[in-house]
């Protein structure tokens, strides 16, 4: 009997051991691969690395094609193609690395988020040389260069199970940069699930015809063998308020916890209107530009009327610099619109701008923005 009652508790130590092991299991941190090389556009790579960074369970590094050949990617859970070249980023894979991608995914079960040019990767398109992962392909390839700004977009009944924060909302807005214009693949072993819907007219380049991106797929998911593939034709990782969207998609593609993300982060409530970027606000952008050479009230206004017509990409290439200025008031300025676009990758040169700054109040008013960046990312 006394065996019994032991061997009773070496069970159920046994049992809760494995459940630990388990939980364990499921919490441990995802390694996320961001292709970074011929055919990533510098910016979106950043986005993405700054946007992973969210979550705390989430460990985001850039890698080569090399890195996927020689194996020393094969402890990535889930792969991201971001912006830039679809064609360089197949091309740069080469053969054989594409082949090592399919394989990872549909025999290994490991995912792959492609994020605009990203998306084009993943689709199986005639004449394009994509990998052929999300039964999806991309049409009106003529008009590729069809405009960008800040688009209009909805999500379906499945896109509100993994993005239930904006459940509520009937119209949501993210960046555009010239994605993809996706339609179900003629002939293809996989069928996609679309969870989320473009809701804007992109035909800002003249040529391009109208109607093309309206009603189309903005998100979608694929199952292919044992992984799983999501598209996305917008930049959410690039919009402040909707970049948790891609650490939210990785941890879906990897089987993992959709946990909640802090409402620092997930803020949809910034953005209430479409904004495409016509030839004429484009010249508007521009001169805002140019005044950021010029006097001290000049740079104030230019850098707020930037990030209020939703500039993307001159907002990250230069609100940041602005750190540098001779003038408190453009610095401190540069700081708080920082914290606002929620530029994490700036946190390095916000910490010097505070080890610089002589005055006492001055530096003060720095380490509060400073300490407001640094909680974007995931501890």
């Amino acid at each position: 009997m006394r065996y019994k009652k032991y061997f009773f508790f070496i069970l159920l130590f046994i049992c809760g051991a494995c459940n630990d092991i388990k939980a364990d299991k499921e919490n441990a941190t995802l390694t996320v691969g961001v292709f970074g090389y011929n055919g990533a556009n510098t910016i979106c790579i950043i986005d993405a690395i700054e946007a992973l960074k969210i979550d705390k369970d989430i460990s985001p590094r850039v890698i080569s094609a090399n890195d996927i050949l020689s194996g020393a990617a094969d402890d990535v859970d889930v792969f991201l193609f971001p912006g830039g070249s679809g064609r360089l980023h197949t091309g740069n894979l080469g053969a054989q690395g594409q082949q090592k991608i399919i394989e990872l995914i549909t025999k290994k079960g490991k995912g792959v988020v492609g994020i605009c040019a990203g998306a084009y990767a993943l689709t199986k398109t005639p004449d394009y040389p994509g990998l052929g992962l999300s039964g999806a392909e991309a049409i009106d390839l003529e008009h590729d260069h069809r405009g960008h700004g800040m688009v209009k977009f909805s999500l379906t009944e499945a896109g509100k199970k993994i993005f239930p924060e904006l459940q509520g909302r009937t119209i949501n807005y993210c960046q555009y940069f010239e994605g993809p214009v996706l339609i179900p693949e003629n002939v293809s072993t996989y069928k996609y699930k679309e969870l989320a819907t473009m809701l804007s007219d992109v035909h800002t380049v003249a040529g391009s015809p109208a109607g093309m991106t309206m009603n189309r797929p903005f998100i979608i998911i694929t199952d292919v063998g044992k992984g799983k593939t999501a598209s996305v034709v917008g930049h959410p990782e690039g919009t402040p308020g909707m970049r948790w969207m891609i650490p939210r998609l990785v941890r879906y593609l990897a089987g993992k916890e959709l946990i909640s993300y802090s409402d620092k982060v997930v803020r949809p409530e910034l953005h209430n209107k479409e904004v495409l970027f016509t030839n004429e606000l484009l010249k508007v952008r521009d001169e805002y530009y140019l005044d950021l050479f010029k006097s001290k009230e000049e740079k104030l206004k230019a850098m707020q009327d930037l990030v209020d017509m939703k500039a993307r990409p001159v907002i990250a290439r230069h609100i940041i610099p602005m750190l540098r200025d001779h003038h408190f008031e453009v610095r401190l300025k540069a700081a708080e619109l920082i914290v606002y676009l929620e530029r994490t990758e700036g946190i390095d040169d916000l910490k010097l701008a505070v080890s610089l700054e002589q005055d006492m109040d001055h530096r003060k008013k720095l380490e509060e923005q400073l300490k407001l960046l640094e909680s974007f990312l995931g501890k």
